[in-house]
């Protein structure tokens, strides 16, 4: 269950004024923009290798970019972006990787039922072997029989080789198109009896790869696609033609006639028939990240909107601000009302009955999933559903989450071993997030990335779309009914199995407290809250610590000695400095003002802190408002005191923790969310 937070409080008072909407549109162009994402690919769009690229990126679920060029003109993009000629360039969060290290990347990182390779070790090394020898021989192979019959096509092939390239190189393209040729021959090294040679190694590696589907296979290794079979269908299709390519494709009729022939030579195999069975199957993901990323589309206004949220929930400014409201703790400004001071903030929150919160989040969690008791304030049903949610929570489960953690941590960490950096934000705390999620609460999602999306739409437009950005309402509607479905359908198959597991969903089903309609809603709002909240607060804590020397130093020593409480104390005390919940919003039934109750000031109280512009990791844990107070008291609270110091004690302990320099240096974010944080380790 989420805390009822707005990082930036001060949309609350400039949201839907003429005047800012004017200035907004007298600032903004109305052409659209792209926002930093953590995953950018350099391409030649219509590659092979690109396309590999782009359906794992899908398939997984990860949003990204992608900058497309013509062949040859990609050098230079491609030795900026990766320090090779070669595409693709994969830009992810924390590496600059070519196509074989992506595919090791994204498996590595990856849960278990979203792996690209086998889990069996025999499979996985055969299926490794298979993944190199098309890449690097078959492959490249196909990309020079293909080009050497299809560069004479000037009006095909021009246009797809320019595909959402820069002006300036369609430009050359179409005007010096024999030029490019002729520069592609080279490159390719494409004479007669090349062409020749490679239509002998296209057709006898087909019969190759058709020996191994024999005895009913249907894939080339196992009997789960896998990377293998992945690579062997994107890379081979320059000449089995899949009508679903992920980009402007020749046809059959546009190729010359001794290429329809290897064509049909090759499609007839059982080897051609796979690969066109896995494209027709398996290229097009049910679930889209774009659908559900209030990223996609975004124009200058929301860019700029965006950066003034942000700038306004800097905690330097909002520590400063909280300085001068103790001059008066309690602050009228028309229908705001500021509170700042640690008492007043705590004797508001369980004030539960003058301040209430249905005014603030009931309308919005209505439209994502039903009601729910963060949009309640008292009454039967916010009892009845409350202890039905909080009943079924065991004493052993800290232990449980504990592990997930520890487990994902260690697992993440080992992968971004060779490269000395790791994102501690969107590839780190996020992933980690996820994954209690998947196994405490049993929701798995179709796959990690998709469930990402879908709860990272919904908290923000139910907590931190104050001014009732578009963008964010699309991603959210089409979240919360894609998310619905999958838990109605999930749900009952946990009815019709016995719900089996232990897990907080199968828990629910097992107690009868609840309808499926009435589990459908409270697992939405209980999950809404568990992956961004969490993700937020660590990338804080985590950026709090590498700033302070002498706070990460007594951060490492709790984190090494294996002392839980001091290093919980470290965590939040580092949380303090820039916490996930600034500032939590309620209604005053008294004069029906919107309450601010800032946190951030409160807990900067020298009354209640002493010393409050120290790090201090004596403070009581108790004071703390992170998880807000009273009524309302954050669902997750329990849990974050484990999960939090576990990703945190993971982090700290790396040899020589420090922020990464560079193109990795800068943080990310996403709208109100930090996306990515990189920080190096090892090394001197």
């Amino acid at each position: 269950m989420p805390c009822v937070v707005n990082p930036s409080p001060w949309p609350v008072i400039i949201r839907n004024t003429p005047k800012t909407k004017n200035l907004l549109e007298w600032l903004a162009p109305v052409w659209r923009v792209h926002l930093p994402s953590p995953y950018q690919l350099t391409s030649v769009r219509i590659s092979p290798f690109c396309e590999l690229a782009r359906w794992v990126l899908e398939r997984q679920g990860i949003d990204y970019q992608e900058s497309c060029h013509a062949p040859v003109w990609n050098v230079p993009y491609t030795r900026a972006a990766g320090n090779t000629i070669n595409v693709p360039v994969v830009q992810t969060p924390d590496a600059n990787l070519q196509i074989g290290e992506f595919l090791t990347y994204i498996d590595a990182r990856a849960r278990d039922d979203d792996k690209l390779f086998p889990s069996d070790p025999a499979e996985r090394a055969d299926a490794e072997v298979l993944v190199h020898s098309i890449l690097t021989e078959l492959a490249l192979t196909i990309r020079l029989y293909a080009y050497a019959n299809m560069l004479p096509n000037r009006q095909v092939t021009g246009p797809l080789m320019a595909t959402r390239a820069p002006w300036w190189e369609r430009a050359f393209i179409r005007f010096f198109y024999p030029v490019q040729a002729r520069a592609m021959r080279k490159v390719l090294k494409i004479t007669p009896e090349s062409v020749e040679q490679a239509r002998t190694l296209i057709l006898s590696s087909f019969d190759n790869m058709s020996s191994r589907l024999t005895a009913g296979h249907t894939c080339l290794v196992g009997d789960k696609l896998s990377a293998a079979d992945m690579v062997f269908a994107a890379g081979t299709a320059p000449i089995t033609l899949p009508p679903e390519y992920g980009a402007p494709f020749p046809t059959f009729e546009e190729s010359p006639a001794p290429m329809q022939m290897t064509v049909r030579a090759v499609q007839a195999t059982p080897a051609g028939q796979m690969a066109l069975r896995v494209y027709r199957e398996q290229r097009v993901p049910r679930y889209k990240a774009a659908d559900t990323s209030a990223s996609t589309g975004v124009r200058w206004r929301d860019r700029l909107s965006r950066w003034f949220q942000r700038f306004t929930a800097n905690p330097l400014l909002l520590r400063a601000a909280g300085r001068l409201l103790r001059i008066k703790p309690v602050v009228r400004i028309g229908k705001l009302t500021v509170v700042s001071t640690y008492d007043a903030v705590v004797k508001t929150l369980h004030a539960d009955q003058q301040f209430t919160i249905a005014e603030m989040n009931a309308a919005k969690m209505d439209r994502i999933s039903g009601p729910f008791v963060l949009g309640m304030d008292r009454s039967s049903q916010y009892d009845r559903e409350n202890a039905a949610i909080r009943s079924i929570v065991k004493p052993t489960d800290l232990e449980w989450v504990r592990q997930i953690v520890s487990r994902t941590a260690e697992t993440l960490v080992a992968a971004a071993q060779p490269y000395g950096r790791i994102d501690v934000s969107g590839s780190y705390a996020r992933v980690s997030a996820a994954r209690v999620v998947a196994e405490y609460f049993g929701v798995p999602g179709p796959s990690e990335h998709i469930l990402m999306h879908w709860i990272r739409s919904l908290f923000w437009d139910v907590f931190l779309n104050r001014a009732d950005a578009p963008l964010v309402r699309r991603a959210a509607a089409v979240s919360a009914r894609q998310l619905s479905d999958y838990l109605t359908a999930l749900i009952a198959q946990r009815q019709s199995e016995g719900a089996p597991g232990d897990d907080i969903l199968s828990r629910l089903v097992r107690a009868g407290t609840l309808d499926a309609e009435g589990i459908r809603r409270n697992i939405t709002g209980i999950i809404v809250g568990a992956i961004d909240t969490t993700t937020t607060a660590s990338t804080n804590a985590i950026q709090v610590l590498l700033s302070k020397p002498d706070a990460l130093e007594q951060t490492w020593r709790a984190a090494h000695l294996a002392d839980p409480s001091t290093l919980r104390q470290c965590v939040y005390e580092a949380m303090r400095f820039n916490p996930q919940a600034p500032a939590l919003l309620r209604h005053s039934q008294a004069d029906g003002s919107t309450v601010l109750l800032m946190t951030i000031s409160a807990m900067f109280d020298p009354d209640a802190f002493p010393q409050p512009w120290r790090f201090r990791s004596d403070r009581p844990i108790e004071r703390y408002l992170h998880f807000g107070a009273g009524m309302h008291t954050c669902y997750g609270a329990m849990i974050n005191s484990v999960q939090l110091p576990e990703l945190v004690r993971h982090i700290v302990l790396l040899p020589n923790v420090r922020r990464a320099r560079g193109r990795f240096r800068p943080i990310l974010y996403e709208g109100p969310f930090p996306d990515r944080l990189v920080v190096a380790f090892g090394g001197r």
